[in-house]
């Protein structure tokens, strides 16, 4: 039987308002794609790439032109061939790799070459708030046995937040992502000083158009590239301004480019960050997948959602429990 696909919007509800340098969201909004060939069936899922135009109706245009073209499509590496690395296609290749698990019976790790994570350390998100009630949401992390936190932060009350966020617990790591709000001006003032707080890494303290002179900069805190960083296109030119590359499958496209992308950014040396963009489990099996190679691993959103899949992943004391076949791969 030929391949038949089949996708569904819905939106997610956050368990409170999520705010970031760039906008702030209610609600985290997905596809999910099904991919069938009469006998199996593979899940995939995406979300919205903002920062790139992306919307539901463009996205949804795109998931259609590959249901449309599915049977001429027909693979998984014929797929990463033909169509633009994007969420739409991330979705559908996450599905791919789901299918072919179930069509050979293997697992996803053996399909991909890897050895299977039991689990992995994350980050817990703490949005933009006023400073209390990211205090309170961070002491509220903290309880729940998270040692690394990731804060967003915009371009005010950055040292004035982090030091009361710091003095919460001893021993606390963070990550900091300006989502490129910040001057060049700013970063070379508040490095230092971050440095002194236990701040492991700051990403995309620049806009991404605009990093040039960040390969100048030498940095007392690791740099990593979010928004300056989508596939292996260009990782010569990130190399010389940044540390790390914060991997999301809805920038590369799916887990098969995502795989791609670390192996890439380690043979030249840089460090990894396996991030995600509002994904259920679904979503975020694959991305667990990557983060396995990974040095931080922001694969949280789940945990930021009111309700997930049926057979969701589990965090437990900062970790993150790898996702059982019932769910993907």
């Amino acid at each position: 039987m030929p391949l038949a696909m089949t996708f569904a919007y819905r939106e997610w509800r956050y368990k409170q308002t999520f705010k970031i340098a760039r906008d702030t969201r209610k609600a985290a909004p997905l596809f999910v794609v099904h991919l069938s060939d009469g006998a199996f069936v593979g899940r995939g899922e995406c979300g919205l790439q903002s920062l790139h135009g992306e919307t539901r109706e463009s996205v949804g245009t795109q998931l259609q032109e590959m249901q449309d073209r599915i049977g001429e499509i027909g693979t998984r590496e014929n797929l990463n061939a033909a169509i633009a690395a994007s969420s739409a296609r991330n979705a559908v290749d996450c599905a791919f790799w789901d299918l072919e698990c179930k069509r050979s019976g293997k697992s996803v790790w053996e399909l991909a070459g890897l050895k299977k994570a039991e689990r992995i350390e994350v980050d817990i998100t703490i949005g933009i708030n006023e400073l209390e009630k990211m205090r309170s949401d961070a002491e509220g992390a903290i309880e729940r046995g998270y040692r690394l936190l990731k804060l967003k932060v915009d371009a005010e009350s950055v040292l004035e937040k982090l030091s009361a966020i710091a003095a919460c617990a001893q021993g606390l790591r963070f990550i900091v992502d300006a989502n490129e709000s910040w001057s060049m001006d700013q970063l070379r003032a508040l490095a230092p000083q971050l440095k002194t707080l236990n701040v492991v890494l700051i990403e995309q303290p620049l806009r991404h158009c605009e990093d040039e002179a960040l390969s100048q900069y030498d940095s007392p805190v690791p740099l990593c590239a979010d928004e300056s960083c989508a596939t292996r296109d260009g990782l010569d030119v990130l190399e010389r301004r940044y540390d790390a590359v914060n991997i999301k499958l809805d920038k590369t496209g799916g887990l098969t480019e995502a795989l791609a992308l670390a192996r890439a950014a380690r043979a030249q040396g840089m460090g990894l960050m396996m991030g995600c963009n509002g994904a259920t489990s679904l979503g975020n099996a694959p991305a667990f997948m990557v983060g396995s190679l990974c040095d931080w691993n922001d694969v949280d959103s789940h945990e930021l959602l009111t309700e997930d899949r049926a057979s969701g992943m589990t965090t437990r004391n900062g970790h993150l429990y790898c996702f059982e076949p019932r769910l993907w791969g």
